[in-house]
């Protein structure tokens, strides 16, 4: 019998008031009991963490499995999460944003199906959840390797998040593989396309799903500009170093060159400045867009990259700045 607990919840916090109470809420009524649930205070200037006490207050057989880390300065996501992994003892990992939260048995799914099918990495549904509407996604996984999922990425996406996967703890502390500082947007990818590297296995289950809040204006993917454009060129970058570490880098140029060009695209706003930059950038990454899965893109970002991928960016720049124009008339 394991003296660990069988997981380790972490959870970035700064503020998210109002959304940390249902999130906590959503952790405490877990069915799996062996939980270690780690909230990382990152400096967060409202009364979040007063509302975690609060909460706790109600799960009392949680209390002893829960501990709320403060950091000393504000490191931004990538930084809270480093923190968490550092001090998880669960034999397993998962992470749960402070404004999102879960069916209460998804942990105790998750973990059986780790168990019973000797599993690095199990992943789940998630339900994007908006006002007034929610829509479930679920993943196909077509591959049962790390290392296979993420050869075949760039033809075969699949959402690279850390808060609907489950990993053995092991691939962490094993390889060292930590959130690289700083780079806050796209941390996940650069997190988890590592991970999957080194899985050995990976399943899936059905059901049970994380809750995705796309209503809160706080998050940081809620909107951002070109410092976060930049954060996810380093991802790509830093990605690259990675594998060319490894003998078998030429197996992951494809989806490499996805990354870097899903990167770059970003650039792609209301700037001629920044489409030279485009143009600049990763240019070994433009012989992918082919063979790129366009499930790889959002709503809006399938836009952009049809614009630009049949040489029409020039009048997408034009039609976002119009849109700009109209919509500081329509705020005036």
């Amino acid at each position: 019998m394991t003296t660990h607990p069988y997981v380790t919840v972490i959870v970035p916090v700064h503020n998210v008031s109002g959304h940390i109470g249902k999130c906590a809420k959503s952790i405490f009524e877990q069915t799996l009991d062996s939980l270690e649930i780690l909230f990382i205070d990152d400096c967060s200037p409202d009364n979040s963490v007063e509302i975690i006490q609060q909460t706790l207050m109600a799960y009392p057989h949680r209390k002893e499995q829960t501990r709320i880390i403060r950091l000393t300065e504000n490191v931004g996501v990538a930084g809270a999460r480093k923190r968490g992994i550092l001090e998880a003892t669960g034999d397993f990992v998962i992470h749960c944003d402070g404004d999102d939260w879960v069916d209460k048995e998804l942990y105790q799914a998750m973990y059986n199906k780790a168990i019973g099918n000797n599993l690095d990495i199990v992943i789940c549904g998630f339900v994007y959840e908006y006002i007034g509407k929610s829509i479930r996604h679920t993943p196909t996984i077509k591959h049962s390797t790390g290392k296979d999922i993420v050869k075949n990425w760039y033809k075969g996406t699949i959402h690279m998040s850390c808060s609907n996967k489950l990993v053995r703890r092991s691939l962490y502390s094993h390889h060292d593989v930590l959130p690289w500082i700083g780079l806050n947007m796209w941390e996940d990818n650069g997190l988890l396309t590592r991970l999957l590297y080194y899985a050995q296995s990976v399943g899936q289950i059905t059901g049970p799903a994380y809750h995705y809040n796309r209503y809160n204006d706080n998050a940081i993917t809620a909107g951002y500009g070109l410092k976060q454009v930049n954060q996810m060129i380093a991802i790509a970058e830093n990605l690259s170093l990675f594998f060319k570490s490894k003998p078998d880098y030429t197996d992951f140029e494809k989806t490499l060159n996805a990354f870097k060009y899903l990167a770059k695209l970003n650039l792609i706003t209301d700037s001629f400045g920044n489409l030279r930059r485009f143009r600049q950038i990763f240019p070994e990454s433009d012989k992918i867009v082919s063979e790129l899965d366009v499930n790889a893109f959002s709503t809006k970002g399938k836009v952009r990259f049809y614009f630009t991928r049949y040489n029409c960016a020039p009048i997408f720049i034009i039609l976002f700045k119009l849109k700009n124009i109209f919509s500081n008339w329509l705020t005036r």
